[in-house]
């Protein structure tokens, strides 16, 4: 929003609005929304902007084309409505939210500290499950956790590698993982494993009943798309990722 200073009111009133300078910074953030977005399921233009309080059908489609700068409440808007995190299109505006929610205070009793278990969840080619001791867990605000629907009992933060899912999950993210959730949805990420390995990968179920894992990562040579079928011999669901952490 900007906000215009002056004492004529006649003046201000009169005067034109002006629209935030677009830059390639912008216009970068745009591109990666888009992406996300056109990979998501979701409602139409109008309906998602009413739903998730980022504005009309043409707000939506302008922030989504870059023709208008990304605010950090149309940023956690569509970070909720997708599905994703804010970091994941806009590094300014996580940087910011980040800020202010460090700035909030709370007691102790207003987080859930979620174990980080000991093993490495592969965001490229199969790794062979290990098991280690837990590492230090991290802490997440209670209130946060159940804007993502995760219970803390359910809640689990594993590492990955490898970069099959670039740029939706960088290569070393910390994941937070949901074991409640394992109804899959299309497109999300989940946590799995498969035939001995454990694998992080979007999911879509088909309609002969097998479940293809696609990365995102485009190079089909070195990320090919796995087929999960009843021949499979050794499959389980562990969860569905809701939160990555990773760095820049």
């Amino acid at each position: 929003m900007e906000i215009i200073t002056g004492h004529d009111s006649a003046a201000m009133n009169s005067a034109a609005p002006r629209k935030a300078t677009i830059t390639d910074e912008h216009r970068d953030e745009a591109k990666r929304l888009k992406a996300i977005w056109d990979r998501t399921p979701h409602p139409s233009q109008a309906a998602f902007g009413e739903k998730y309080e980022i504005g009309s059908q043409s707000a939506v489609g302008n922030f989504l084309n870059g023709l208008s700068a990304l605010s950090l409440k149309a940023a956690t808007g569509f970070a909720k409505g997708l599905g994703c995190d804010i970091a994941d299109f806009s590094p300014r505006l996580a940087k910011v939210a980040a800020e202010i929610s460090a700035m909030v205070q709370g007691d102790e009793d207003d987080f859930v500290y979620v174990s980080r278990v000991g093993v490495t969840f592969s965001n490229g080619h199969g790794k062979l499950v290990f098991t280690e001791p837990h590492k230090a867990r991290l802490a997440f605000r209670s209130d946060y956790l159940r804007k993502l629907g995760v219970s803390p009992s359910n809640a689990v933060i594993v590492d990955s590698d490898g970069e099959s899912n670039f740029p939706d999950i960088k290569d070393g993210a910390v994941l937070l993982v949901n074991r409640g959730a394992t109804q899959i949805l299309p497109g999300k990420f989940y946590a799995f494993r498969v035939n001995g390995e454990l694998i992080i990968k979007p999911l879509f179920p088909q309609k002969d009943g097998t479940i293809k894992a696609i990365p995102v990562n485009q190079d089909r040579e070195l990320y090919p798309e796995l087929t999960i079928g009843p021949a499979t011999e050794d499959f389980e669901m562990i969860g569905r990722v809701m939160w990555s952490a990773g760095a820049l």
